[in-house]
């Protein structure tokens, strides 16, 4: 070894050591922070206003530990089942005089907002107040904040109310210019979630799903708003042709916001409605508020003293094989959840929450296969929550029961398969690969050469094998003919009402009505309720995830269109263990409706 080669190695090592050090200091600092406050419970002091404020993405359920020292520097998400639990508790908490939402943009979905909206709606029985304030309102958080009693807004902020609308882009032209594609199998005329790869434009069958989606969402949220401001439907589409909140001083005449005031003036507000509450019409000189993720920690339990469990168990996120996480079905996780709750005596029915678009088809049927073994030991009530498509929906399919609400997205009956092919760009950058093999097909495939027709063949092959599965998951589980699960299949995606209509879903209702359902249908009156999956704490997940990089950080530094196309590929077809993904039973598009 030379001089400078054992230099160089030297350098690299001792930064090497340095870095850990480094890190490992950053790690103690966390562990004596994180177990310095772990012990110190909120508090919650009389006549307090619980604010809520969903500043982040939303989840319906983290699944962590609730005494999780670290979970406050790791915090990423905000779990709805959390917040719910929050408004409920506060109901009955003769503490808290009222509530003030704060949330201008909310990062979820609409069956997620509808969940929080009957809370909160629920929570005005109590006879206590509602506020809204924000500096802006995006559609969703108006449709959230329009149960408050008043809406205040900033004088010089806006209300965003202008209909629904879902963007499509396509990457065929770029794929042409840059020499990278993607090569794709599908089955079914509906599943689009390749059509970017494939088309400048959506198809028309796209079109007609997407429009009949959008209009159909618009037809359950419009009304719902127009009923709680207690004005006529037409006047109310009125209003939002025109974009009538645009201007905030006849948005306030009619009905539609409360008044232009600043957060220091809505601050006053409170403290006059907590006065008020108090029979002191005088405002308090101090406002004594709590947030909504500090107080769900003071929640104590007020289930019944009961042996008997139902199982509520989350199952979130993109379908993918291996382990899984809050926003990633795995069925290692799922499994584990699935097979506890089966082989408690105690635990009489399971309620299966599912929000995913779907994913892996191998993942999707072993998941599918532990809870057809659980159906048949006892009930298992489906509640669908933004969306149970294609994967998502194959594990409802065993279900002894399944509930959708009026917002929810299902079905997407469909195949697809997807590989990347880079050949073109290698050959422009002067890369070049030889394969040698012992047999006629032993080669299968590779980036850096176009796909060969024998492999296409196998692929195809593949794609028809899962589709017909897929068929005959959904005869047997809905008590259909496979033929008349063809012809409303082909990939389609269906609002909640439709579903019903198809015979896809058993009713509209909420996670609640399914859990009472799970109840009737295990003939017990009294029950806890025992949640599931347990997830890695944020700080394991953390150090898990330190060995890669993510594809976002690289992209995040390219062209946008660069960008968006490697996350699209990402999601129907990049990811790990793409062997095991390489086959999708996923929703036909990345669906973004506001």
């Amino acid at each position: 070894m030379s001089a400078m080669n054992f230099f160089k190695r030297f350098i690299a090592s001792f930064f090497a050591v340095i870095a850990a050090f480094w890190f490992m200091g950053i790690v103690l600092v966390l562990i004596i922070v994180g177990l310095g406050s772990a012990d110190v419970a909120p508090s919650v002091a009389n006549a307090s206003v619980l604010k809520i404020s969903l500043n982040r993405p939303i989840v319906d359920y983290k699944g962590g530990s609730g005494d999780d020292p670290f979970s406050m520097f790791f915090e990423e998400t905000i779990a709805l089942d959390e917040v719910v639990a929050a408004v409920q508790a506060a109901a009955e908490d003769d503490r808290i005089s009222g509530i003030s939402f704060e949330t201008p943009f909310f990062l979820g979905g609409w069956s997620q907002a509808e969940t929080l909206r009957n809370a909160l709606i629920e929570f005005k029985s109590s006879g206590k107040f509602i506020y809204a304030y924000g500096d802006s309102y995006s559609q969703k958080s108006f449709y959230l904040s329009s149960v408050a009693d008043s809406l205040f807004v900033t004088p010089t902020g806006f209300v965003d109310l202008r209909g629904l609308s879902s963007e499509l882009t396509y990457y065929k032209s770029f794929q042409e210019k840059s020499g990278l594609r993607m090569e794709v199998i599908r089955h079914g005329k509906y599943k689009a979630a390749v059509e970017p790869y494939l088309n400048d434009a959506p198809s028309k069958e796209n079109i007609e799903q997407i429009q009949e989606l959008i209009d159909g969402l618009w037809d359950v949220v419009g009304v719902q708003m127009a009923d709680q401001i207690e004005v006529s439907r037409s006047d109310f589409e009125g209003w939002v042709n025109d974009l009538i909140t645009r201007d905030l001083e006849k948005a306030k005449e009619l009905g539609l916001i409360g008044d232009l005031i600043y957060e220091d003036q809505y601050e006053d507000t409170l403290k006059r409605a907590v006065g008020a509450s108090k029979n002191d019409l005088s405002a308090s000189s101090k406002l004594n508020t709590i947030s909504s993720s500090s107080y769900f920690k003071t929640i104590k339990s007020t289930q019944i003293d009961s042996s008997d469990r139902i199982a509520l168990v989350y199952a979130q996120g993109s379908i993918l094989y291996g382990e899984g996480s809050p926003t990633i079905m795995g069925q290692e996780t799922m499994n584990k959840a699935l097979q506890s709750a089966r082989e408690d005596r105690n635990i009489k029915a399971v309620v299966l929450r599912i929000n995913s678009p779907g994913g892996s088809a191998l993942t999707s049927d072993l998941i599918w296969r532990e809870i057809e073994k659980t159906a048949k030991e006892k009930p298992v009530v489906v509640s669908i929550s933004d969306v149970a498509a294609s994967g998502g929906y194959y594990i409802a399919t065993p279900a002894t029961y399944i509930f959708a609400q009026p917002t929810s997205i299902t079905g997407s009956i469909g195949v697809f398969g997807t590989l990347p092919n880079a050949s073109e760009l290698a050959e422009q950058w002067g890369v070049s690969s030889y394969t040698l093999s012992t047999h006629e097909r032993s080669a299968t495939y590779s980036p850096l050469r176009p796909l060969s027709d024998s492999f296409r063949a196998e692929l195809t092959e593949g794609i028809e094998q899962t589709y017909q599965t897929f068929l005959e998951r959904v005869a047997s589980g809905r008590s259909m003919s496979i033929e008349s699960v063809d012809a409303i299949a082909q990939g389609r995606v269906y609002l909640a009402p439709k579903a019903l209509e198809l015979g896809l879903i058993d009713e509209i209702g909420t996670l609640n009505d399914a859990i009472n359902k799970a109840a009737d249908l295990a003939a017990i009156d009294e029950f806890k309720l025992r949640e599931y999956p347990r997830y890695k704490s944020d700080l394991e997940r953390l150090l898990g995830d330190l060995p890669s990089a993510s594809l976002s950080i690289i992209s995040s530094k390219l062209p946008s269109i660069v960008s968006d196309y490697l996350n699209f590929w990402e999601t129907v077809g990049g990811s790990e263990n793409h062997d095991y993904n390489r086959i999708q039973a996923r929703l036909p598009f990345d669906l973004k409706i506001e």
